[in-house]
């Protein structure tokens, strides 16, 4: 059954209402809250009651963590979500102009929209190609909002140069409206996007951008209640198992240090992801570094805290702090983002702290590790 609202996935199919136990272990194990026994166990009752909790919405950073701790396999992100848009619609602010924008098909134009129409004419010839159902292929890399916007570095890659490609300008896995309280139009986005992939004649479904294939993969069919007629997995996971398999070599090894900041979502992925990207780097020469927080573990760069408060946007920039400051302890200025919202929203928290950072797109250099001209 589709899900109408974040609540219908805090318990999963299968499971009925009183699976729940009130344990406290998700915010217990919080990275950001690390809440006590009690002190947790009270919290969780007043939002299954629907009372104001007295830390989440002004500490939650929304990261999915808790999710992984349940020891009943429930999603108290969701529960989470519901109550904390349900106290913002009820402030009457709404969705500030700027989160909408970043929306995909909202209102009249969107920021990658607006990006596609400024490239240049062999961006906007690649970009019609992307529009048009690719032929048979076992392996079929979609295209999500990002990667649309560096189209001739995807299309002319060598590494990628015999994957079918598919990423229409309005297909979008729809993380930002759910990350930003907005179900109903993440709700419209899935089912616009589910009719574009459907066609696809394909076993698996490679994802440039990690989000989209936590989304489609994850989220889509475990949260929302529809399941694409494919396998989804990462870019990372496809370069992982190609490497592995001798069909792909490293031809531009990279001998340095890199911190690895594990995007909050990708605690969603789970072990197999994580060991893709580690094995990526470490493969390319690069002395992996891990931050304090990791992992399952990882503190979000930000970007999901602009939720809390009704919509406050400097809780943004409080939370990317702490995470340039983890990296800044490792003693290293490189670190890789393997999220493009992580990518951009470091590179300006770097900037905003003074620190220095060299903020990698690990994708790209992970290609660029295989040979490609990034």
């Amino acid at each position: 059954m589709v899900s109408k609202s974040y609540i219908d996935a805090f318990i999963p199919a299968g499971k009925d209402a009183s699976a729940c136990i009130n344990c406290g272990i998700c915010l217990q194990k919080c990275p950001v809250m690390k809440m006590g026994k009690e002190e947790s166990r009270a919290e969780i009752q007043r939002l299954i009651n629907g009372e104001e909790p007295k830390r989440v919405f002004n500490e939650c950073t929304f990261c999915f963590s808790c999710n992984h701790y349940c020891p009943q396999g429930l999603n108290p992100y969701s529960l989470i979500m519901e109550r904390m848009v349900a106290k913002n619609r009820q402030s009457g602010k709404g969705l500030p102009k700027s989160s909408a924008f970043m929306m995909t098909g909202k209102g009249e134009t969107n920021y990658f929209a607006e990006m596609y129409k400024a490239g240049s004419a062999e961006d906007k010839a690649i970009l019609d190609k992307w529009e048009k159902v690719p032929a048979k292929s076992k392996d079929t890399l979609f295209i999500g909002c990002y990667g649309r916007s560096v189209p001739q570095g995807i299309e002319n890659s060598k590494v990628m140069a015999g994957m079918a490609k598919f990423g229409p300008r309005d297909a979008c896995c729809g993380e930002i409206p759910h990350r930003f309280g907005d179900y109903d139009f993440f709700s419209e986005r899935v089912e616009r996007t589910r009719k574009m992939l459907e066609p696809l004649d394909t076993e698996r479904l490679v994802c440039y951008c990690g989000s989209c294939s936590n989304y489609f993969g994850n989220i889509w069919p475990n949260y929302h209640g529809v399941k694409l007629p494919f396998k989804v997995i990462s870019l990372y996971e496809w370069l992982w198992e190609k490497l592995q398999e001798g069909e792909l070599a490293i031809r531009r090894p990279a001998a340095k240090d890199m911190a690895i900041s594990d995007s909050c979502y990708t605690s969603e992925l789970g072990d197999r992801y994580y060991e893709a990207i580690r094995g990526l780097h470490k493969a390319a020469g690069m002395n992996v570094i891990e931050l304090e927080n990791n992992r399952h573990d990882s503190l979000c760069c930000g970007f999901a805290a602009g939720l809390r408060n009704n919509y406050d946007n400097t809780q943004v920039a409080v939370e990317a702090k702490k995470k340039v400051d983890q990296i800044l302890a490792t003693a290293t200025k490189n670190v890789s983002c393997n999220c493009p919202g992580c990518w951009g929203g470091l590179v300006q928290a770097s900037k905003a702290n003074d620190a220095g950072l060299k903020v990698h797109f690990a994708i790209n250099e992970i290609l660029r590790a295989f040979g490609d001209d990034i």
